[in-house]
């Protein structure tokens, strides 16, 4: 059974970016022990940025106002004068002209949303949604790796991999028209024959397999991400496409690095070897999405370019792949059709534990 956690799991986390400025509350995590708590706040809030402080503090620990509180909370006295920017922040100038009433914006589709109604052909969108799913079943699956190192540096990397995976997919499907109601539904509602994830998800079920999947599915990310700027390079999700491509090769950095490690010991080489060979056959269907139709509530993209597209993205990915200092690789020539329903025990795991913490959580963990 999962471990489901509680309110005592949970740590709420300060930091303080620099000299002078204040302590401020930047998020919340969940640790099962206090001496990992802060190394995890440290990895999720300082990985890129300098602190100067970083505080956690396990929110059972914390005197906080209820709902009850809000009459004791309330200002028992108007005195705006006393407050901060009074008057020069809150005069109204009337000597300026009165500000002009901005039109309403009109509603544009995102790049990533162009619709059409005949959908035979995967479009950019129908390639995004199917990396989404195979994001989501890797950072599940890393979730159950961060204990199987000795070094804390390695386990938290692998734990910030896995993040990063699942914020990944959530950005995606973002980005493709979901609002969060339905980013969760359709990673925790559907039914596995309603999945479409690559036959590389079926061979995530061990380290081997999860260092060759996780270096295919970082490298078909950042392809994927490539192409796509190219395609509107104005657009104003490309920061987000963008960010995503930066972080997904950082990972793939990581992939590599222990690709050449278990390829060079002589105790994982042949069961690396094994794995990766059987990891790269499977990635021919990695841009073989098919086309995700309305009925299923996921918006259809129109095709850049046909069939020709998973051709140019596969021998992009063929060559970032070829580039990884493991053994041989077995990526097919061409690029392969993805199938409904396949994933095997690691999709059927994911969506289990998931589905287990989410209907069993603890009322107000998170709220």
């Amino acid at each position: 059974m999962p471990h489901i956690p509680t309110d005592s799991d949970v740590y709420e986390v300060f930091a303080q970016s620099g000299h002078g400025t204040a302590l401020n509350h930047v998020g919340s995590i969940v640790s099962p022990r206090p001496d990992a708590a802060w190394h995890l706040a440290k990895e999720t809030y300082g990985r890129r940025d300098d602190l100067v402080k970083l505080w956690v503090v396990r929110r059972t620990d914390m005197i906080v106002s209820s709902a009850g509180d809000r009459d004791l909370l309330a200002a028992k006295t108007r005195m705006p004068y006393r407050q901060p920017g009074f008057p020069t922040a809150r005069r109204r100038d009337r000597s300026a002209a009165p500000p002009a009433v901005a039109a309403p914006p009109e509603r544009r589709d995102s790049g990533l949303t162009e619709r059409r109604d005949d959908a035979r052909e995967p479009g950019l969108t129908d390639l995004w949604l199917a990396l989404a799913d195979d994001l989501f079943v890797l950072g599940n699956r890393l979730g159950e790796r961060i204990v199987d190192y000795i070094d804390l540096e390695e386990a938290l990397a692998v734990g910030s991999i896995g993040q990063e995976a699942l914020a990944h997919a959530g950005t995606i499907l973002v980005l493709c028209g979901f609002d969060q109601p339905a980013v969760d539904a359709r990673f925790f509602d559907r039914a596995q024959a309603q999945w479409q994830v690559s036959r590389v998800v079926e061979r995530l079920t061990d380290w081997p397999s999860l260092v060759a999947g996780g270096l295919v599915i970082a490298a078909a990310v950042a392809v994927l991400a490539e192409r796509t700027a190219e395609a509107e390079p104005g657009a104003e999700w490309l920061p987000a496409i963008s960010a995503i491509r930066d972080e997904q090769l950082v990972h793939l950095d990581h992939w590599r690095r222990w690709a050449r490690a278990l390829a060079a010991w002589p105790e994982t080489r042949t069961e690396f070897a094994r794995a990766y060979a059987e990891v790269t056959e499977c990635a021919g269907d990695m841009f073989g999405a098919r086309p995700q139709s309305q009925g299923q509530g996921v918006p259809a993209a129109a095709p850049p370019a046909g069939p020709a597209l998973a051709v140019t993205l596969h021998e992009r990915l063929a060559a970032l792949v070829g580039d990884n200092g493991g053994p041989g690789s077995r990526l097919p020539d061409g690029p392969r059709t993805r199938t409904w329903g396949v994933g095997g025990s690691a999709l059927a795991d994911s969506l289990s534990r998931g589905r287990a913490i989410r209907d069993h959580y603890a009322p107000g963990v998170f709220s």
